[in-house]
């Protein structure tokens, strides 16, 4: 009887033991965490982009923090960029965009803020030019609208188109920026975009009008926009 409460005790010891260590074991068991990696995502996160990547070159290479560390340094020219594009500065935004490498995975969202550059400087450039010169750029901001395949800036894009031809003291640019409006409104079937030009052709329609060489593209506008929205 006193061997068995020995051995008992024995058996206590060990499950107590036991417990105790697999305490330990789960405690120790959190992620490793490296100070220089932590720097320099917070300084990241925080717009300190040279900063940040002094940090992540602390990094040793046979730390398994390395290609962490390379892959945080990739994204600093895309991060730069976009908070150059939102601040307007463009050239900036251009030479920092430019850098993202085609294996990064921000590279096709950094062609995309390029085109928003192009876009931006594009319609700068329209409010200071006339003309021909603006029928140029209309066409160029209008096809990048629909390369982003953004709803909003293809609607931006052909009020464009109206305001060059509210502004427009020439027959040739009157009727260039119509059949502008013409080959937009055909392949796009946007209703609010077709009502807004189908609304800008009848309020301006006696001012058209007068342009013999527009007058059966208006016409033939108005028809076609009228059938479509039936």
């Amino acid at each position: 009887m006193k061997k068995y409460k020995m051995q008992l005790k024995h058996l206590v010891l060990i499950i107590f033991a036991v417990l105790v260590t697999g305490c330990s074991w789960f405690s120790d068991s959190t992620e490793p965490v490296n100070e220089s990696y932590e720097a320099g995502k917070k300084a990241l996160e925080e717009g300190n982009y040279e900063i940040a990547k002094s940090y992540f070159r602390e990094i040793s290479p046979d730390s398994p923090f390395y290609p962490q560390a390379i892959w945080m340094i990739q994204k600093v020219p895309f991060k730069k960029g976009v908070a150059a594009f939102e601040q307007k500065q463009y050239q900036i935004a251009i030479f920092e965009l430019s850098k993202v490498p085609l294996h990064s995975p921000d590279y096709a969202e950094s062609r995309r803020y390029l085109k928003l550059v192009n876009l931006a400087l594009l319609n700068k450039q329209f409010l200071n030019a006339s003309g021909q010169d603006r029928f140029v750029l209309v066409q160029e901001i209008i096809d990048i609208a629909y390369e982003l395949a953004d709803s909003k800036l293809i609607f931006e894009s052909v009020d464009l188109i109206y305001t060059g031809l509210d502004q427009s003291t020439s027959t040739r640019h009157t009727r260039d920026l119509i059949y502008l409006l013409g080959s937009v409104v055909s392949t796009n079937k946007d209703l609010a975009l077709q009502q807004k030009a189908l609304n800008y052709l009848l309020t301006d329609f006696e001012q058209l009008y007068k342009h013999s060489e527009v007058r059966p593209e208006v016409f033939r506008i108005i028809g076609n926009l009228k059938l479509e929205m039936m």
